[in-house]
């Protein structure tokens, strides 16, 4: 039973030491405490006030409207119609007109940037809601530091005024009941005879485009038998021109591109140069000629030495004439090149490959024949195939525009039961829109709550010095007690001495007692200011 008499002392023994430090440490705490709260007051009073203005409404939604637009299927809500309204209030044009309206808010948004900013606030901070019962709430809160207080309070009446006008205006711009159901109807005729117009245009347009098709099938199948017709010639004369075609390349395979001839001795049809050898054989006969002429035999050395070079010669002759009789036997191999031969045109080869490239060309020429007249059977047999569809489109076509004559006739039946009714009940009301509370200039604000934001500063103030002063004290502790030191070291404790306090030192105490005393009571001086301030001299 002793253990928890001891935790409670210890207990307490701890608890005191903490305020001990806390209170050596008092001059901190209190510059803490005056450091943010001085802080705290200074920013709560720059705060600028919230001005608050706004209006009620009580829309009657119980109009002939309804009743009317009914009788042709069509249920309208004139409740939802509201709320359209209402949502629809707070659009960047309905809040730009308003600020146009207003010196003060014109005076925000000299620039795009600064309108864009203006209007997203207005977006935020209007609030458009619905009470129940028909009634409705606009409400708009300002507290843009840049505007006086009294501006702002006549900001936020000039902006509720606003938002009223542009209610009032949007909920009862048709307030005729008979007046709104026959600009409905007119607005009805009007689309269905724009829809009328264009059915019919529509079916006539198709008919237009599936002539062939809607005109009868004899003819489109009449033309689909002769385009049959026709690619099946084209096709025999392109058959025939291959056989053709293969007829030439295989004669012509036999048939050189040219004709090698020997060259003439004396020049020739190749215009060549007279042969070297034959000139000289020429020669030397001339020399024997001659000699003889002189008169000398045969036997004259000079004459049997040039009758051996004559018959030198002479085998020369014969072995190249031999040699230009195996080139011209042999003259199929085009590319060959001599000197005792030359190469000139076939006129046959010419002839043949002439044939071929006129026939080669209308080839070409029928086949793309071929190819347009495939891809036009290829088209009408398709389109052979869409003729139930398009007779089922005609069809459709002719129900839509029956039905939509049919619509239409109803409602001008209806514009004239309208017409009658209007005589009878007069112009009643859509809706009826009643303002039950206009706006107000504000008199005091709304917000911020001043004073229980300066109360928490120093709330805040007191708890954070106080703080300050634990954490300070908690690094440099101090030994209050016998219990404390037998703690903190394993020696042995003989006694203690009272400390006694001289008259010097009781005096000095009791100054800075003194002094604390009156930095805590200027502190709450200083807290019942900035309150007398915020509730006399601050608000309009």
């Amino acid at each position: 039973m002793a253990s928890p008499a001891v935790g409670l002392h210890d207990l307490f023994q701890q608890l005191k030491s903490l305020v001990y430090g806390i209170w050596r440490k008092r001059w901190y705490m209190m510059a803490t405490t005056w450091l943010i709260c001085l802080l705290g007051w200074g920013l709560v009073s720059t705060l600028p006030y919230k001005y608050e203005s706004s209006a009620q409404i009580f829309v009657d939604t119980d109009t002939i409207l309804p009743s009317i637009v009914r009788g042709i299927g069509i249920d309208v809500d004139v409740s939802k119609k509201i709320d359209v309204v209402r949502k629809t209030l707070v659009t960047r044009p309905n809040l730009e007109k308003i600020i146009r309206r207003s010196e003060y808010l014109e005076r925000l948004a000299r620039n795009d940037a600064e309108l864009n900013s203006l209007v997203i606030n207005m977006q935020d901070d209007i609030l458009v809601a619905s009470l129940g019962d028909g009634m409705y709430r606009i409400q708009y809160e300002i507290d843009d530091a840049r505007l006086s207080d009294r501006q702002r309070a006549e900001v936020a009446k000039n902006v509720v005024n606003n938002l009223l006008s542009f209610f009032l205006e949007s909920g009862s711009s048709n307030s005729g009941a008979n007046k709104d159901a026959t600009e409905f109807l007119d607005k009805r005729i009007a689309d269905y005879a724009e829809r009328l117009s264009s059915a019919e245009t529509a079916h006539a347009k198709f008919k237009q485009d599936n002539i062939e098709f809607i005109g009868g099938q004899g003819s489109f199948l009449s033309r689909h038998d002769s385009a049959n017709e026709s690619l099946r010639k084209t096709r025999n004369e392109i058959a025939e021109l291959n056989v053709s075609l293969e007829t030439l390349q295989e004669q012509i395979q036999n048939v050189p591109a040219t004709i090698r001839e020997a060259r003439s001795s004396r020049g020739g049809r190749g215009g060549g140069e007279a042969d070297p050898l034959e000139e000289r054989i020429s020669d030397l006969e001339k020399k024997i000629d001659q000699l003889r002429t002189l008169g000398f035999t045969d036997r004259y050395p000079d004459i049997v030495n040039i009758k051996g070079q004559l018959e030198v010669l002479r085998q020369e002759q014969k072995e190249k004439q031999d040699q230009i009789a195996a080139e011209l036997s042999a003259s199929a191999e085009a590319g060959k090149k001599s000197n005792y031969t030359t190469e000139t045109p076939n006129r046959l080869y010419e002839q043949l490959m002439l044939n071929i490239i006129t026939t080669t060309t209308q080839v070409k020429s029928l086949q793309q024949r071929e190819l347009d007249q495939r891809k036009t059977v290829a088209e009408m047999e398709e389109k052979a195939k869409r003729v139930p569809e398009i007779e089922a489109q005609e069809a459709q076509l002719k129900r839509d525009f029956e039905q939509l004559r049919r619509q239409y006739n109803l409602l001008l039946k209806e514009q004239q039961d309208l017409e009658l009714r209007s005589d009878v009940e007069g112009a009643d009301e859509a809706v009826s829109l009643r303002v039950v509370e206009p706006p107000n200039t504000p008199t005091a604000p709304s917000g911020p709550p001043r004073l229980i934001f300066l109360s928490l500063m120093l709330v805040g103030g007191l708890i954070a010095g106080i703080g300050a002063a634990l954490v300070l004290s908690l690094l440099r502790p101090v030994v209050l007690t016998v219990d404390q030191l037998r703690l903190q070291f394993d020696l042995n404790i003989l006694g203690n001495v009272s400390r006694s306090l001289s008259e010097e030192e009781t005096r000095q105490r009791s100054m800075e007692l003194l002094f604390f005393a009156g930095a805590t009571a200027a502190l709450f001086v200083v807290f019942a200011g900035f309150v007398a301030f915020d509730m006399i001299g601050g608000p309009i």
